[in-house]
């Protein structure tokens, strides 16, 4: 391709990329093609490129030199800002896209408008003259196919082809700047001689192939390109298109020098001179690998989403059904027939549908967003369902919406067994309620007449001190003390039946203040000492039930030493997620056999009148309601060491 020497003016530039935008270093528009002030007539020289133009894919805030170099040779798509150009009456929406090529200090965009009809070329003010006849862009063989062109237009266009042979067959720089043209595309062209025989290739087109251009220049698109992957029927077709002098288009497996191939989309169009007669052939070549392993894709996903268990839909463009699976059509109770064309949400959503699940899936849907909710539906029967909906919408390499996908799950079931466990947690909950009630009553009723015996027994001790022998007193005494630890189980099954769950409260307690006071205000024998080692932290937890889970542990280690000097120390130990608190004593001793009873409700393993075999139970409740862990750590005659774990939130 060194042979080539591109060198051209303003006016013959213009005639090839019609729709050219040449700025300077600082971003001002220096020179813009003709076509350009057709269809946005307030562009002017001197003004900077922002001001009349956004750079809409890729994205590109406040560009600047450095950004636009960068995206050099890449397809971009850019806007127009301002609502005075010639596209419709209610605003701007006339876009280009194209690239930008570096020239020296300069830049400069070729492109071409994003038409998808001759009549929205009539629209904006242009014709067919307004364009380049080799611009793969515009695609005009495809609008060709697509519109009833006059005899009168296809005239016009075999005109235009013969007068820019003739100018490229007058002028060499017309046929060097239509090169630079196909050099810059990002798809790879070719130019044949009538025989086939390449002249001439875009570096794209050696990039896809692999092989280099001395390898291509002299052979046939058929030699480079055929593979044993290669559809002979899709060959046929476009080699006697070629050999007709015929425009053609096909997607065909296409070789590469290693051996392997790409599919791809080949796009031949016939050259002609003044007779008629072809004297040249362009292509272009399209990679469409991509595109067959996304249909290749698509055509086992719709395979997995015919046998899934679950609800399959998806919907176009618009939100409507284009394909169902049989697990859909089996929960909703409609035919493929009926259900094709429609809306889901019409067809299924009814009075208990929540209209705020309604709104969601309506505003993620419209911005092309995922979605995930649960939603009550109707089947065709009239019969109500739960069910859960996940989809997205799938997006073109433009962003475009191509179409919508959901899945449904029912979980109708669930949704009952969840209803169930709210209504069983509510019964617990009352149960738990009236219980707690119960136990306040009965402690009441049983603490009533405790107090009277305690009063008679008082006055039998006043009023007959001196005839009451000592024997007597004793009895009276025992009886006393009886009453005493009646009182005290009492009031320990009320402190047990009200710990629950839902009486955890949330505050910072100081347990260092809360151990000290339980130290202040128990009674410690003399003989005994009570000490907190370090600083014991700030917890969040509920003041009232931490009083009672240190004064429990710290009164039962006193209660029970039998040594002459005794020691109970408090401690904490700071892990990652909880703090681990403990308390030693250098007491009894339990033995191993004993230590998961130590825990259960009115078991005490030594004898005593100030014990009411609860202190260890309420303990145990309060640690299980904060998540936490008790344990202990014992050796008989030695001490005990209780552990406790408490998360730190």
């Amino acid at each position: 391709m060194g042979a080539f020497v591109f060198s051209f003016d303003e006016g013959n530039f213009g005639k090839i990329f019609p729709f050219f935008i040449l700025l300077d270093k600082e971003l001002k528009i220096q020179s813009f093609g003709n076509s350009i002030s057709k269809i946005y007539p307030v562009v002017t020289t001197g003004k900077l490129f922002t001001d009349y133009f956004n750079i809409k894919r890729p994205y590109i805030d406040e560009p600047t030199l450095t950004k636009l170099k960068n995206s050099a040779n890449q397809l971009l798509i850019i806007e127009c800002k301002s609502p005075e150009c010639n596209c419709t009456d209610s605003g701007c929406d006339v876009t280009l896209r194209g690239q930008f090529s570096v020239m020296n200090d300069n830049i400069v965009f070729i492109g071409s408008p994003w038409f998808v009809s001759l009549e929205e070329i009539k629209k904006n003010n242009l014709n067919l003259f307004d364009f380049a006849s080799h611009d793969p862009l515009l695609d005009l063989l495809q609008l060709l196919r697509n519109q009833e062109v006059t005899t009168t237009e296809l005239q016009e266009l075999l005109k235009i082809n013969n007068e820019q042979k003739n100018e490229l067959k007058r002028d060499k720089e017309e046929l060097n700047k239509l090169s630079l043209v196909a050099s810059a595309n990002e798809n790879a062209i070719v130019f044949t001689h009538p025989d086939a025989e390449i002249f001439w290739c875009n570096d794209a087109y050696t990039e896809l192939t692999g092989f280099e251009v001395d390898e291509v220049i002299g052979r046939t698109p058929v030699e480079i390109g055929i593979t044993d992957k290669t559809n002979r029927e899709a060959l046929k077709q476009m080699i006697e298109s070629f050999y007709s002098g015929k425009s053609f288009d096909v997607e065909i497996p296409h070789g590469r020098k290693d051996g392997s191939y790409f599919w791809s989309r080949t796009k031949g169009q016939p050259i002609y001179d003044d007779n008629g007669k072809v004297v040249q052939y362009f292509a272009m070549i399209e990679d469409m690998t991509e595109a067959k392993k996304q249909e290749e894709r698509l055509q086992l996903l719709s395979l997995i989403a015919q046998k899934n268990i679950n609800a399959v839909v998806i919907c176009n463009e618009e939100g409507r059904i284009e394909w169902v699976n049989n697990s859909f059509l089996e929960m909703s109770g409609y035919t493929e027939e009926e259900v094709k064309g429609q809306k889901p949400g019409e067809m299924l959503q009814g009075e208990e549908t929540n209209p705020e699940t309604i709104k969601y899936l309506n505003r993620q849907i419209h911005q092309g967003k995922p979605f995930n909710c649960e939603i009550v539906n109707y089947s065709k029967s009239g019969k109500k369902y739960w069910a859960k909906i996940q989809g997205q919408a799938i997006h073109d390499k433009y962003g475009n919406i191509n179409c919508y996908f959901a899945i449904e799950e029912d979980i109708t079931k669930e949704k009952n067994l969840e209803r169930q466990k709210e209504e069983l947690l509510k019964s617990l909950e009352k149960s738990n309620k009236e219980l707690e009630d119960y136990a306040q009553i009965v402690s009441h009723d049983l603490k009533s007449p405790l107090r009277s015996i305690s009063s008679l027994i008082a006055w039998i001790k006043e009023d007959n001190e001196e005839e009451l022998n000592e024997q007597t007193k004793s009895y009276l005494q025992m009886i006393d003390d009886k009453l005493e630890k009646m009182d005290h189980l009492i009031q320990g099954v009320l402190t047990y039946s009200k710990i629950d769950k839902t009486d955890i409260a949330k505050e910072k307690v100081n347990v260092h203040d809360v151990v000290s006071n339980i130290i202040n205000i128990i009674h410690i024998p003399p003989h005994i000492s009570v000490k907190i080692k370090g600083k014991l932290p700030v917890i969040k937890a509920d003041r009232f039930r931490m009083h009672q889970l240190f004064q429990n542990l710290i009164g039962n280690a006193v209660t029970y030493i039998d040594k002459p000097e005794g020691n109970v120390e408090i401690a904490v130990k700071e892990l990652k997620q909880h703090y681990v608190f403990s308390v030693k004593d250098n007491g009894p001793g339990i033995a191993e056999a004993d230590k998961e009873k130590i825990f259960k409700v009115f078991h005490s393993l030594v004898k005593s009148e100030k014990s009411s075999g609860l202190g260890l139970s309420i303990v145990n409740k309060i640690v299980d309601n904060y998540k936490g862990k008790i344990w202990i750590e014992s050796e008989v005659g030695v001490g005990s060491v209780f552990f406790v774990k408490i998360p730190k939130t």
